[in-house]
């Protein structure tokens, strides 16, 4: 008990509800809710059973992506710790500060936190996407999520179009201002791969 009256003394602790999709190790995806977290790990709301030390992958519509181990498990769900730093960590503690106060996501915070950004997990933006008969032109990832990714490209290939980047495969689901939108069709057989998408 004394591990998690320090994690409790050390990061407050904030309960609401937000929905999302975790990667199991074994690849399986499954739909869970947040119902608590704080700067340093995340409670879950989940009836998938998880194991104590199982690396897991969230997603989480209003904060982004996370990953870490599970270091608990209770009647419902499971809990994981998670290592955030830089501007992220400080963006969400205002975030979690706003919440504690009782204020509501605004819908401009939903769409800052709603993709993962490529630099805050020290991936390189720049990289190259291929089409499915070999063709590749050079790209920059603007964000990603779980499912998919929003990359800037000159020449965007039409809607359908079967495409990878990375280790990642995908299809183009719609067009934006800076190139196109793709939705990923190939998760990998563990969850861990995805630390790297596009490495």
């Amino acid at each position: 008990m004394q591990p998690e009256h320090d994690e409790r003394r050390r990061y407050q602790r904030v309960a609401f509800e937000a929905k999302g999709r975790f990667l199991a190790p074994d690849g399986s995806e499954h739909p869970c809710s947040i119902r608590d977290m704080s700067l340093g790990g995340i409670a879950i709301s989940s009836g998938a059973p998880m194991e104590i030390g199982a690396q897991i992958i969230v997603y989480f519509d209003e904060f982004g992506r996370f990953e870490g181990p599970v270091v608990r498990c209770f009647d419902g769900g499971f809990a994981i710790e998670t290592a955030i730093a830089g501007p992220r960590r400080e963006r969400l503690r205002q975030r979690l500060e706003a919440l504690a106060r009782g204020e509501k996501i605004e819908i401009s915070a939903r769409r800052t936190f709603a993709r993962y950004a490529p630099g805050e997990a020290g991936l390189e933006e720049s990289s190259v996407l291929t089409l499915a008969d070999g063709q590749s032109m050079p790209c920059r990832i603007i964000d990603m999520s779980l499912g998919g990714a929003q990359v800037a490209v000159e020449n965007r290939p039409p809607i359908g179009t079967g495409v990878s980047i990375g280790r990642m495969t995908g299809r183009v689901v719609r067009h934006t201002e800076e190139g196109i939108g793709i939705q990923f069709t190939d998760i990998p057989e563990r969850a861990t791969a995805l630390s790297r998408p596009f490495g």
